[in-house]
């Protein structure tokens, strides 16, 4: 399952706006108000209503789109305020689906899901626009052989701000009897959290471990992407003597077993939603055992992906995402420059500026550059980093205005002394560049 392009009509703050995903990451930025969350919260509409219509699962989190969803104008007539709303509000899709290319739109006051065999949006208000496809019986078929080990189903998830102290009011059992394999889409896009239905299943796992006395696959495989996920993270369990998860980490250099309950916010926020997608990943296709989490595709949604992380750990998290869980989509917003940083190096991100509508190149910059020219924050002041910076290129061209006249045991050690002073700054290519041009200059002219 995967997003090619997201079209938004009259949604809230967009009077009409694309957005085209990377396959692996993409990350929205932009000022508050900007509408990153809108962008998250319309997707969550559209796939809600695709997975839930065409099934059975019964979800409370399914939305419509509703009157605060149209957008607006405000004026003024005479002394009097006015609010007058656009006509229609619509959310196109353009994605995959079993591998079959599918195009739907969801509008306001649309009761029905609609997938197109064309992407036409000038026919948006046609009604015959309005008849299901034979795409549908296909992705209909698929859906109902959920009794066939062949069929994989995606995830879709959706975390949002308040996932760390929001939590669903569910009562579960201590343990979890046997459900259906569409329990993984249960409340699945509703930001809010449900560690209560992953500590139990987590909880009935490890018990029936110890019941059979065999090693349950899909429970290693979870086990393995919270502790992939986790710096410094040893080993996950379901603690039975204390009746809950643990988590065995160092702590200043020291091994401890540490209670999920007692951990760090940030621990704890990044624990519970890598734990949801890896448990809803081996609900949906327990068949694939050991292998299920790097082989289910699918869709996850994170609103402020850096929310309550350290900034030494928003400088892995998103490598990290994408290792752990090899095939799903990550589209999630940030206001965070050390996520932004983060994204250097890699073919398989994208950085979406929505005041600016559209991508922007990821460069080698300083937080102090991002912050200042991509996020528009003034800086008065600069890092000790630059402050350190600007001293090793006044004594780098110290030395080379002692290179000419010295021996040549003099020169290797003032070459020498150059290559330490470049040292420091090896991830700065601009630096580094500007530096040796001026040292290749100064040879070169000692040369002559």
């Amino acid at each position: 399952m995967k997003i090619n392009k997201i079209e938004l009509l009259d949604f809230r703050c967009f009077e009409r706006y694309s957005l085209f995903p990377a396959d692996r990451f993409t990350l929205l930025i932009g000022d508050n108000g900007s509408g990153k969350t809108a962008i998250l919260d319309a997707l969550a509409i559209a796939l809600g209503n695709f997975i839930f219509e065409i099934s059975d699962i019964k979800a409370n989190d399914k939305k419509r789109l509703s009157l605060d969803d149209m957008r607006y104008v405000e004026l003024t007539m005479g002394q009097q305020p006015l609010k007058e709303r656009e006509k229609s509000t619509f959310i196109n899709i353009d994605g995959i689906f079993c591998n079959t290319q599918i195009y739907w739109i969801n509008g306001r006051g649309t009761k029905k899901f609609y997938c197109l065999s064309k992407h036409d949006l000038d026919d948006i208000n046609d009604p015959l626009l309005k008849e299901l496809n034979p795409h549908v019986d296909k992705i209909h078929q698929l859906i109902g052989e959920k009794t066939n080990p062949a069929t994989l189903f995606p995830i879709t998830a959706y975390y949002g701000t308040g996932r760390l102290w929001q939590q669903l009011k569910t009562k579960h059992q201590n343990t979890q009897s046997p459900g259906s394999r569409f329990d993984g889409y249960q409340d699945c896009l509703n930001p809010a959290s449900d560690q209560k239905r992953l500590f139990s299943w987590f909880k009935t796992q490890e018990l029936v471990a110890l019941q059979k006395q065999e090693r349950r696959h899909t429970l290693e495989a979870v086990r393995e992407a919270i502790v992939s996920m986790i710096p410094d993270a040893k080993k996950v369990w379901w603690d039975l003597e204390w009746d809950e998860l643990r988590i065995e980490t160092l702590v200043q250099g020291k091994s401890q077993s540490i209670p999920f309950r007692l951990l760090s916010d940030g621990y704890r926020n990044m624990i519970g939603m890598v734990a949801d997608i890896a448990y809803r990943m081996a609900t949906l296709n327990p068949q694939l055992e050991a292998d299920v989490i790097k082989k289910t595709e699918g869709i996850v949604l994170i609103d402020e992906i850096d929310l309550h992380l350290h900034p030494k750990w928003q400088r892995q998290v998103v490598e990290r995402l994408l290792n752990t869980f090899p095939k799903v989509q990550f589209i999630a917003t940030s206001h965070s420059p050390f996520i932004i940083q983060s994204l250097y190096h890699r073919d398989d991100v994208l950085l979406w500026d929505l005041e600016k509508a559209g991508p922007i190149e990821v460069d080698s910059k300083s937080i102090e550059d991002i912050a200042e020219n991509q996020q528009g924050v003034e800086i008065p002041q600069q890092s000790q980093r630059f402050l350190d910076m600007e001293k090793a290129a006044e004594a780098y061209y110290t030395v080379l205005k002692q290179l000419p006249p010295a021996s040549e045991e003099e020169k290797r050690r003032l070459k020498q002394r150059l290559d330490e002073l470049l040292l420091p700054y090896s991830d700065d290519p601009a630096f580094q560049a500007f530096l040796k041009m001026e040292r290749q200059a100064v040879e070169g002219n000692a040369k002559e």
